[in-house]
């Protein structure tokens, strides 16, 4: 090593020491804050133990969307609520476990549902909220309200589980059925010289249409408005069964909504009450004065005593009765179905097979339910999947598919051999086909003065580049591939539900349908929800007297543990017992942490998964 490298490495050194103690040095001090933080915190929030009183009502308020299984890791959701830019979930099975546990609790006198700060659901869901409700009606005696000051179409539905609606005075509701519009980009990839290859087989797989057309096509629309014309009739349907008046009521409602308003002197709330649509017309104070006469009076006699949901699960969790040997284990497949390893909210061909398999080694695990929320994905994700799921068939373990508001495409593949398979009335399902999607851009890069030319040692080099057209020959391979691919489908769906590989096709050719469609084709087995397919998989494992359900999910670190404890503890402290200028004064304190918080958890936030539809990965 001559004099100047050495210099040189001296000096580099002499660099790194203090940069490497500074970042040390800056890391431990975050980590001291972060525990003096969660120190603070646990004198003002977690030494009081949750009390349920008697003549109490239970509050089933959903925050943000409801979904099957909270989405990301817990680390990234503690980070993003410190920083203000949560999107908010409520896990559908919470607010089942919640309604059926207030069934037979004595100290629940009155079941009280909001759906003011319910962003999202699903129809199908709406209909498993239903048969809870209805559960815990035939089984309770005891009343059911809804409390709402402004209301979507679906949480009107939310909303009308209740025996009755309290709508507030200032409210806005809309009602607005379903419908399907999507941009077109034919003529702007045209003009910026982008010329898209699209492979597929079926007239009716439309997910790629809007990169080749101006408009919807006819096959499109002709699908859309079959399903869609389907959902519309079972909402109302469970509108009118509860309102007491007839569908020819419901739509002339809904299609004067602007006159009956006008006649009302735009007054909303009296308008839908003079409509049979809601029950009675109250401010907060009356609201909160009624449901006292149900239940008792709040504290200091303001309200009525209530526990909202996740305080309610966290008494029945201290009370549960000693663990069963024998459980049947839910695994959720909720989202695109992708390649590798997924974060949940996400389905992985490797992350959810490995779930699966765990359920399958795991002795105490008899059966299997699959909860599958999902409107597609890869190919071979999804046949990575369904593998599995037939794994667990030959351990002798059966298994159950539960479909939410969507199992199309991959998420029927994954789901087409199991057991039996269950779905909502609401459900969307079907859409058995395949594409592939390439797109290339040397007419893009001929405007501004780029053009690519080479060598290559056969015709097929540099196939896959992008900048070159698109080789002929390559067009066809592909296509013949996602022809295969097709047939692969076809063949398997005819296999697993006992139909003709024929009578499949005509059925199939991404066309979408409804569960109630679906069953009547032979895609589906049985209209009925999850707590169909929990009793379904018992009595096929000879296990319906003893077992408990358990969800098989990543496993979280010790530290993500304590992030997700953390996290469900602290949070209400943050955004409902603070107001105004202290909520604004606690954020600034505990954002700086967020920073660190990643460095701990080693939380991958910089990364995200682009799916391109390419030959390379045909789709589901």
């Amino acid at each position: 090593m001559n004099t100047q490298t050495q210099k040189s490495f001296l000096r580099k050194l002499i660099e790194f020491i203090p940069n490497t103690l500074v970042k040390l040095a800056n890391f431990t001090r975050h980590l001291i804050l972060l525990l003096i933080l969660y120190v603070v915190l646990s004198l003002f929030v977690f030494t009081d133990d949750i009390e349920l009183k008697p003549h109490s009502a239970l509050l089933i308020a959903p925050n943000g969307f409801v979904v099957n299984q909270f989405s990301g890791t817990p680390s990234e959701k503690f980070i993003s609520q410190l920083q203000g830019s949560d999107v908010p979930e409520t896990q559908m099975r919470d607010l089942l476990m919640a309604i059926d546990g207030a069934a037979s609790d004595e100290r629940i006198d009155v079941l009280v549902l909001s759906p003011d700060l319910m962003w999202g659901i699903g129809l199908a869901d709406l209909q498993e909220l239903d048969d809870a409700v209805n559960r815990f009606r035939e089984t309770s005696k005891k009343p059911v309200i809804a409390i709402a000051e402004n209301m979507s179409q679906n949480q009107y539905y939310f909303a009308n589980l209740a025996d009755e609606i309290i709508l507030d005075p200032q409210a806005f509701m809309f009602f607005q059925g379903y419908g399907s519009y999507r941009n077109y980009f034919k003529d702007g990839l045209d003009k910026l010289g982008v010329d898209v290859h699209l492979f597929r087989v079926g007239e009716y797989k439309s997910a790629a249409e809007p990169y080749i057309r101006n408009d919807m096509s006819l096959e499109a629309k002709e699908s859309a408005l079959h399903y869609m014309n389907d959902l519309w009739n079972t909402y109302r349907q469970g509108i009118v069964e509860k309102r007491n008046i007839t569908s020819e009521d419901f739509n002339a409602i809904i299609n004067d909504q602007a006159s009956l308003l006008k006649d009302s002197q735009g007054d909303m709330a009296s308008m839908y009450k003079k409509a049979g649509l809601i029950d009675q017309i109250k401010n907060q104070h009356f609201k909160n004065k009624y449901i006292a006469g149900l239940s008792a009076l709040g504290e200091h006699q303001q309200g009525y005593r209530r526990i909202n949901m996740y305080d309610y699960l966290s008494v029945l969790q201290q009370e549960q009765n000693k663990e069963k040997t024998n459980k049947i284990a839910v695994v959720v497949a909720e989202g695109t179905i992708l390649n590798g390893e997924q974060e949940a909210g996400s389905i992985g061909g490797v992350s959810t097979s490995s779930l699966l398999r765990e359920a399958r080694l795991d002795k105490s695990v008899k059966a299997v339910v699959l909860r599958v929320n999902s409107g597609g994905g890869a190919v071979f994700a999804s046949e990575q999947i369904r593998r599995e799921i037939d794994a667990i068939k030959v351990a002798g373990k059966p298994v159950v598919v539960s479909m939410g508001n969507v199992a199309a495409s991959g998420g029927y593949w994954i789901s087409m051999t199991a057991d039996k398979i269950y779905a909502s009335e609401a459900t969307i399902t079907g859409s058995i086909g395949i594409f592939g999607m390439f797109m290339t851009y040397p007419k893009t890069l001929e405007k501004i003065g780029v053009h690519t030319d080479g060598v290559g040692t056969s015709d097929w080099a540099g196939a896959f580049r992008t900048d070159k057209e698109l080789n002929p020959d390559l067009a066809k391979l592909i296509q013949a591939n996602i022809d295969h691919g097709y047939q692969q489908f076809i063949t398997a769906v005819a296999m697993a539900r006992g139909l003709e590989v024929e009578m499949v096709d005509t059925i199939a050719r991404g066309r979408v349908w409804t569960a109630k469609q679906a069953k009547e084709l032979g895609l589906i087995d049985e209209i009925g929800g999850l707590n169909d397919a929990f009793v379904d998989a018992a009595n096929r494992a000879n296990i319906t007297n003893n077992y408990e359900t358990i969800w098989i999910e990543p496993q979280l670190t010790a530290t993500q543990q304590f992030l997700m404890s953390t996290m469900a503890q602290v949070s209400d402290f943050i955004y409902i017992d603070f107001i105004g200028k202290e909520q604004k004064m606690l954020q600034q304190i505990l954002s700086p942490l967020a920073k660190s918080l990643e460095l701990i958890t080693h939380a991958k936030k910089g990364e995200v998964t682009q799916y391109a539809h390419c030959m390379c990965d045909t789709l589901l």
